[in-house]
C-alpha cells in the first residue's frame, strides 16, 4: 500500500498503460493518413480553433507544472493556482486541451482517440493517488475533492460563492 506521494505521481504508470496505443496510433496515422480522417473538421475556422485551444492548453500545462514544482516540496495540499480549477491540471492540460486541439488541427479521429485512451488510463491509475491524498490530508482533501472537478477545469466554487479551502 502506497503511503506517500512522489513527484511523478501517476505519470509513469499512465505512460506504461497508454504508450503502446499512442505509438500504434502515430504509426497508423503516418502510414495511412486517411485512416479515421475527420473531413468534417477540415475547415480553416476549425484549424484556428485548434491552434487557440492548443495555445491555451500549453499555457495551462506550463503554469500547472511550474506551480506544482514550486509548491510540492512544502508537503501541503495544493489547492490554489491551476489546482483551484481542477485537481489534476497537468493531466487535464494534455487530455482536455493539447491532444484534442491536435485532433482539430489535423482533423484526426485517431488523435481524438488518444485523448480518450489517456482519460481511461488516468481513471484507472488515479485511485491510488487519491487514496494517499485522503490518508495524508484527511478532511482537507475531502473538502477540496467536493469543491473542484477531477479533470475538467471549471471553477465551480465561483458559482457557489464558496472558497475551496
Amino acid at each position: 500500500m502506497k503511503t506517500s506521494l512522489t513527484l511523478g505521481g501517476i505519470g509513469p504508470r499512465l505512460a506504461l498503460l497508454c504508450l503502446p496505443y499512442v505509438i500504434l496510433s502515430l504509426i497508423v496515422m503516418y502510414r495511412y493518413p486517411e485512416f479515421f480522417d475527420l473531413r468534417i473538421l477540415d475547415f480553416p475556422d476549425v484549424k484556428v480553433l485548434g491552434f487557440v485551444w492548443l495555445g491555451g492548453g500549453i499555457i495551462f500545462w506550463i503554469s500547472s507544472g511550474i506551480y506544482f514544482l514550486n509548491h510540492f516540496k512544502a508537503g501541503k495540499l495544493i489547492t490554489k493556482g491551476p489546482f483551484a480549477l481542477c485537481r489534476n491540471p497537468i493531466y487535464s492540460s494534455l487530455i482536455v486541451f493539447v491532444i484534442p486541439s491536435l485532433a482539430f488541427i489535423f482533423h484526426s479521429g485517431l488523435i481524438f482517440s488518444i485523448s480518450l485512451v489517456l482519460y481511461i488510463g488516468f481513471k484507472i491509475s488515479i485511485h491510488g493517488e487519491t487514496n494517499v491524498l485522503k490518508r495524508i490530508f484527511g478532511e482537507e482533501y475531502g473538502r477540496y475533492e467536493k469543491s473542484v472537478n477531477e479533470i475538467i477545469p471549471f471553477p465551480r466554487y465561483l458559482f457557489r460563492g464558496k472558497s475551496i479551502t
